[in-house]
């Protein structure tokens, strides 16, 4: 995440709003309170709509869109408040990239803020930020899936593990103990960041789990 973050208050300008958003150097810019806690997000697009007024015919019409009456709203704000998108949607610093993906990907989200255990916000996360835990090497991610495998509760005979990784893909052949460890280790593989694709030879020992409903 970046921990430099420009933000505005609700009471902000236009102009302030417009100077932030460029010292920001990203297409929303948060919105937070006197305690730094965000109240909303203000996008690119929010302050376009000044621009894009002017192109408009100067009497609105009753069969005007939706999208014209939302760039007139828009191009009439006069503070952040006004303009600013809620509620906003954070992550804590705990949360795994994986994490905050699921929640840009389900509220179609480019920025998230990072706020702590008091909701204060403490950074920035952005879609590019979000894949850098795709951009990994081969070598590391081979090294973390090793380490994965050989947990205990995955139960895997360290003599049978064979991990190979090319550009993200990974080759697992290993064997467990118990069909459920078996089960519990291509889980825990798959959560690995970083792993695009999982090919794999796990056999286990014995089926644990054959008697089960």
């Amino acid at each position: 995440m970046t921990h430099q973050v420009v933000a505005v208050e609700p009471d902000a300008d236009f102009a302030t709003a417009l100077a932030a958003l460029r010292a920001q150097g990203h297409d929303d810019l948060p919105v937070v309170d006197k305690q730094g806690r965000p109240m909303g997000m203000v996008c690119a697009a929010d302050l376009l709509a000044k621009l894009a007024a002017t192109a408009l015919p100067d009497v609105s019409s009753f069969f005007e869109a939706q999208i014209t009456r939302d760039i007139r709203r828009r191009a009439g704000a006069v503070t952040v408040a006004e303009l600013m998108t809620t509620p906003v949607r954070t992550v804590s610093p705990q949360d795994s990239a994986a994490d905050a993906a699921l929640v840009a990907l389900r509220h179609r989200i480019h920025q998230l803020p990072v706020v702590d255990e008091h909701r204060r916000m403490v950074g920035l996360v952005t879609l590019n930020d979000l894949l850098d835990a795709l951009r990994r090497t081969d070598a590391d991610l081979a090294e973390e899936v090793r380490a994965v495998a050989l947990r205990p509760e995955c139960g895997v005979r360290a003599a049978t593990l064979h991990v190979t990784c090319l550009r993200g893909r990974v080759l697992l052949d290993a064997r467990t103990s118990l069909r459920s460890q078996a089960q519990r280790l291509l889980t825990e593989v798959r959560r690995v960041e970083g792993v695009v694709d999982l090919a794999e030879t796990v056999r286990w020992e014995i089926d644990d789990l054959r008697h089960r409903p």
